[in-house]
């Protein structure tokens, strides 16, 4: 920490380096602590969001204890199947369950506690769209929807999820009330054939009758008949390895006027206010996570690349919504503590899903590794540091 070469090549906190620069390598040196080098530099998109408001520290927050720490039929690719067919197999590794089909292509877990991370995502997706499932302006009686890495299905069948739990404290947040309260995709839309296609066979057996899964890898060549109203992706466009191919497919499987719409985080933390150090642990962590993701040919800021990426496929009516998205109790309004502790467990969760797999191939010993990433889990708690991520959605079209 005291080489001033190596400070001079810091990011300010919360501020996105600049672009244009090679990318330089982070490194580990004693104590095994990675640079706050960023490998590559994540483009800045223009925020929509005025800064957030925290809560001083004079503020008595009824009911926080937060401060706490504790620790198929219409084959897509050649090889797609339904999820009625024989691949419920699994893969384990270190404690952790993975999808059988294409082993390895996603470097994430597909268990329970994963799923229940999944769910804290899309209630979190909720309150910050006010309960809008999508943003785009679709025609009123579609005839085909396609959510690609759809998971759980949560987006065509789940709507409006009515609370949730943290797992940390135990507290139970009611989602807000919106006007599409109880509404899903496919009640929204019940003349329209909606498919879900994903890695892992990981979707309810009860669907409503316009729904299909199927399991398929949605980097491979696609087989489908196309002619879709709407083609949506969320949560997962970091962890693709071509976006521009995936863009391309989209455009050339959506019928004209369709649109396609993506939707995820910037995988860089930032703060407006000036209280994130730059040995802050979660956003070094990032920065991990960044470097060790594009071991596997992925980029966990190319949610902020994809005007151009849309541009060049020859779509039109480009739109983009940025919202921060707080992490921690921080927040002085009640609805984005809310949101903050909920993303603070998300990322929490995370942390652990990324030391199952990914971590480990960046050549840490695994105790270095396990006290380094808790202090990072210590880190989410500290409510003096006011830090957030980018929530990004892109819609256009065909």
């Amino acid at each position: 920490m005291g080489d001033s070469s190596r400070n001079q090549d810091r990011p300010s906190p919360g501020k996105a380096p600049a672009t244009g620069a090679e990318p330089a390598e982070a490194k580990v040196g004693a104590p095994r602590k990675p640079s706050i080098v960023v490998s590559e530099d994540p483009p800045n998109i223009e925020e929509q969001d005025p800064p957030l408001d925290a809560a001083t520290d004079s503020e008595d927050i009824d009911g926080e204890d937060d401060d706490d720490y504790d620790d198929g039929t219409d084959g897509y690719s050649a090889e797609s199947v339904t999820v009625r067919s024989s691949i419920w197999e699994h893969e384990y590794e270190g404690g952790r369950r993975y999808h059988h089909y294409r082993h390895g292509r996603y470097p994430l877990p597909n268990d329970d506690i994963e799923q229940e991370r999944e769910y804290m995502k899309h209630v979190i997706h909720m309150q910050l769209t006010g309960g809008k499932l999508f943003n785009a302006p679709i025609a009123p009686n579609p005839q085909r929807i396609l959510d690609l890495c759809t998971g759980t299905g949560l987006w065509p069948i789940e709507g409006k999820p009515p609370c949730v739990q943290t797992p940390s404290s135990g507290e139970v947040f009611e989602h807000a009330s919106n006007a599409n309260a109880g509404r899903t995709v496919a009640k929204m839309f019940p003349s329209a054939e909606i498919i879900g296609l994903d890695l892992s066979p990981i979707q309810p057996l009860m669907v409503p009758p316009n729904v299909r899964f199927l399991i398929d890898d949605v980097e491979d060549e696609w087989m489908d008949r196309g002619g879709y109203d709407m083609i949506h992706l969320r949560h997962s466009c970091i962890y693709l390895k071509d976006v521009d191919k995936l863009i391309a497919n989209c455009y050339a499987h959506l019928k004209e006027g369709g649109w396609l719409e993506i939707t995820d985080y910037c995988g860089y933390i930032r703060c407006d206010d000036g209280t994130m150090p730059e040995d802050h642990p979660p956003a070094q962590v990032a920065m991990l996570m960044h470097r060790a993701l594009r071991g596997y040919g992925m980029n966990v800021y190319v949610i902020n690349e994809l005007h151009d990426k849309y541009k060049a496929a020859g779509f039109k009516n480009i739109q983009c919504r940025v919202t921060k998205t707080p992490i921690g109790a921080w927040p002085r309004d009640p609805g984005q503590r809310e949101i903050g502790i909920l993303f603070r467990d998300i990322i929490h969760e995370l942390v652990g899903a990324l030391a199952a797999k990914p971590l480990r191939t960046l050549g840490w010993d695994d105790t270095e590794l396990e006290v380094y990433l808790a202090a990072a889990r210590r880190g989410l708690w500290d409510r003096k540091v006011h830090c957030y991520a980018n929530f990004i959605s892109w819609w256009a079209q065909k």
